[in-house]
C-alpha cells in the first residue's frame, strides 16, 4: 500500500470561522427563503435590489447581517493572506484582522450616516450603501467556496491566492460599477457632494491604512 501523507497543520480558527459562515448564509435562507433567491438572482436581473431597496433599514436588517458575517470571514482572510505573504507582520491573528475590520467598517458607516444628515443626502446615501452591501454579500459568497478550497487544499498555494485575489478584485470593481450605474440619476444630481463623499470616505480610508501598514513596515 502507498503512504499517503497527512496534512497535520492545525486551522482550528479558520474552520470555526467558515463554519459560522456557512451557519450564517443557511440561516439567511430559511428565514428568508424567497429573499434568499432573489439575492442569487441579482446577476441575472435586478429585482432583488428594487424590492428590498424599498425597506426601512435597508443595510441593518437580519438578512443583510447574517450575510455580512461570511463577507468580513472572507475579507480578513485575504488579509491575512496578504499580510502573512508580504511578511508585514510575524504570527498575524485572523480575529484581531476581524476585530479591527468591524470597527473600521462601523466607524466608517456612522460617519457616513453623519455627513448624509449634514448635507441631507441621506436616502440616497442609505440606498448606495445598500447596493454596495448587497454586491459584497454576493462576492463573498462565491469566493468562500474558493477560500475553504485554498485553506484545506494541498494544491500550489500561489496559485490559488493568485486566483481568489484576481477574483475578490474582479468583484469588487464590477460590484462598483454596478452600483455608480444604478444611481447615476442620483449622482448626476448631488454631483458635488458625491465627489466629496467618494473622496472622503471611499478612498481616503484604505489611503491611510495602507500608508500606516507599509510606512511602519518600513
Amino acid at each position: 500500500m502507498n503512504e499517503i501523507l497527512r496534512n497535520t497543520q492545525y486551522l482550528t480558527t479558520e474552520s470555526i470561522l467558515l463554519f459560522i459562515s456557512l451557519l450564517c448564509i443557511t440561516l439567511a435562507k430559511v428565514l428568508d427563503e424567497q429573499r434568499f433567491h432573489a439575492f442569487l438572482a441579482i446577476i441575472i436581473n435586478q429585482r432583488y435590489l428594487k424590492v428590498y431597496s424599498k425597506e426601512q433599514n435597508k443595510t441593518q436588517n437580519r438578512f443583510n447581517l447574517l450575510l455580512f458575517v461570511p463577507q468580513l470571514v472572507v475579507i480578513a482572510m485575504i488579509i491575512k493572506e496578504g499580510i502573512d505573504r508580504l511578511d508585514l507582520a510575524k504570527d498575524t491573528n485572523i480575529l484581531v484582522i476581524i476585530s479591527f475590520l468591524t470597527l473600521f467598517i462601523l466607524f466608517k458607516y456612522y460617519l457616513e450616516k453623519i455627513i448624509a444628515t449634514i448635507f441631507e443626502i441621506g436616502n440616497f446615501t442609505e440606498s448606495f450603501q445598500f447596493h454596495k452591501l448587497t454586491y459584497r454579500n454576493y462576492s463573498a459568497l462565491i469566493l468562500l467556496p474558493l477560500l475553504a478550497y485554498y485553506t484545506y487544499s494541498g494544491l500550489d498555494k500561489n496559485i490559488l491566492i493568485v486566483i481568489a485575489l484576481s477574483i475578490f478584485l474582479l468583484l469588487n470593481l464590477i460590484s462598483l460599477a454596478l452600483t455608480l450605474l444604478n444611481h447615476q440619476k442620483s449622482i448626476s444630481r448631488y454631483l458635488f457632494y458625491f465627489i466629496l463623499y467618494l473622496c472622503a470616505l471611499e478612498i481616503a480610508p484604505y489611503l491611510i491604512l495602507a500608508n500606516l501598514v507599509f510606512t511602519d513596515k518600513a
